[in-house]
């Protein structure tokens, strides 16, 4: 979760300081046009054509103001958000307002010394990342009717029209409503993925992924192209029965060892499983290795790896529809709404995943000894329950350790001896040819992190 709340955190003071140093310049921006709108004489402001009546007109002319004003982070984020969901964008007209009287302003400097202005005409345009531009023209009207010290007679808006709702209660109300509209879109575009992914034939899947992918899937690696421990790995995948395996049967299992500290493992596309070597640390007995490969397996069964892939891609799509130039809120806010319609699935996707795990300790050895040891150190190393366990894809390694435990049970799957993966690892070099059966004098020389390959 740590991927989620600490670039959250982040983001959140960023959008603060936003908040807080665009309320500080609107207030300067404010304060002065009420100065620079007092030094200027009185003038009569009319959007009408006409020349009034009880004056004598001495001399007129064309005169105009223009503004380019630069609107803050904040205000430009709750725009584009208001501008995903619907409604009014409230955020944009004070700032437009601001505008227009500044071009005012600066379009009575320019028609010094006259009693009027009429024909006023706004234009304004938006110039990208958050700029406006506002031209304002009118006619000057020079008569006899001498302007005095004091604001014009009419402001091009006098605030009626503006909404003067609080911009973090905007904040609050947009975001709430993006993540339900990603969240609905999200979830109702899980049925179409999931079944995309069961229509997606294993020969398909490995022809799309190698195109996406050719470094890792154009085509298998020969087995003389993988480490001596990869080797095992895939060896002790093929040792499993067939029928054991369910339909990723289908797939031609390929092993890549990451050097990772983290204990994790993956399944991708095309029937490449990725193992940390901090996974293979972790493990004590080839039953628990085959374990946690028989759970990738297991989303291989599943098509769990292909429905993760397209939900990715659609949170992605949902939030760069928005956020476009900014890559770190685009992928944080992506990842929100795949979070809250993930937490049920993906945790559903873990346990049936774990019962794969069962069939094929049981498929491979007759017994399930050490189908939750991992967990049991995962748990360990992890500690007790947490508040962000509410909000984990993956259930907790204890509770995975209760449930492999019960089901194990209440199936009257046996326990029996497991088999120290030491010793598994070094019959597996002896048996393809590796190593000399003398060799093994030294037991520590051989093992799968360290192999002399």
């Amino acid at each position: 979760m740590e991927e989620f709340f600490l670039p959250g955190i982040a983001l959140t003071i960023l959008i603060g300081i936003a908040y807080l140093t665009g309320r500080l310049a609107d207030a300067a921006h404010e304060r002065a046009l009420a100065r620079d709108e007092t030094l200027l004489p009185h003038q009569y402001l009319d959007s009408g054509d006409a020349v009034p009546e009880h004056v004598t007109l001495h001399d007129s002319k064309l005169v105009t103001g223009k503004v380019v004003i630069a609107e803050d982070r904040f205000r430009n984020l709750l725009a584009r958000l208001r501008i995903f969901v619907g409604g009014r964008l409230a955020a944009h007209e004070a700032t437009v307002t601001r505008a227009k009287r500044d071009a005012v302003l600066r379009l009575r400097t320019n028609a010094k010394g006259a009693s009027h202005i009429i024909g006023l005409r706004f234009d304004s345009s938006e110039l990208g990342r958050g700029m406006i531009e506002v031209i304002v023209s009118g006619t000057a009207l020079y008569t006899d009717h001498r302007p005095t010290g004091g604001k014009p007679a009419a402001l091009p808006d006098d605030g009626v029209n503006i909404s003067h709702r609080n911009l973090l209660a905007e904040l609050v109300s947009g975001s709430f409503a993006f993540l339900l509209i990603c969240w609905a879109i999200y979830a109702a575009s899980g049925f179409a993925i999931e079944w995309a992914a069961d229509s997606i034939s294993v020969e398909d899947e490995v022809a799309i992924w190698s195109e996406l992918e050719p470094e890792l899937i154009a085509g298998h690696r020969l087995d003389s192209e993988r480490s001596i421990p990869e080797r095992y790995l895939v060896d002790l995948i093929n040792s499993i029965p067939k029928e054991a395996i369910g339909p990723a049967q289908a797939y031609d299992f390929d092993v890549l060892i990451i050097p990772d500290d983290t204990p994790n493992a993956a399944a991708l596309p095309g029937g490449l499983i990725l193992v940390h070597t901090g996974m293979l640390e972790l493990v004590d007995s080839e039953n628990e290795l085959l374990s946690i490969l028989g759970h990738e397996i297991g989303h291989y069964n599943g098509r769990d790896h292909l429905e993760g892939l397209g939900r990715e891609v659609v949170g992605v799509a949902l939030s760069a529809m928005m956020f476009q130039n900014d890559a770190v809120l685009t992928t944080w806010v992506a990842g929100w709404p795949k979070l809250l319609a993930d937490m049920d699935y993906s945790r559903s996707q873990e346990l049936d995943a774990d019962n794969w795990s069962l069939k094929i300790l049981m498929a491979k050895y007759g017994h399930v000894a050490e189908a939750s040891r991992t967990f049991e150190k995962l748990a360990s190393m992890q500690g007790g329950h947490s508040v962000m366990d509410y909000l984990a894809t993956h259930p907790h390694p204890q509770d995975r350790v209760n449930r492999l435990n019960k089901m194990a049970e209440d199936q009257g799957l046996p326990i029996g001896e497991p088999v120290d993966l030491q010793t598994a690892f070094e019959n597996y070099l002896v048996r393809s040819g590796e190593i000399p059966a003398s060799a093994l004098e030294d037991r520590h020389q051989y093992n799968l992190t360290n192999t002399g390959n």
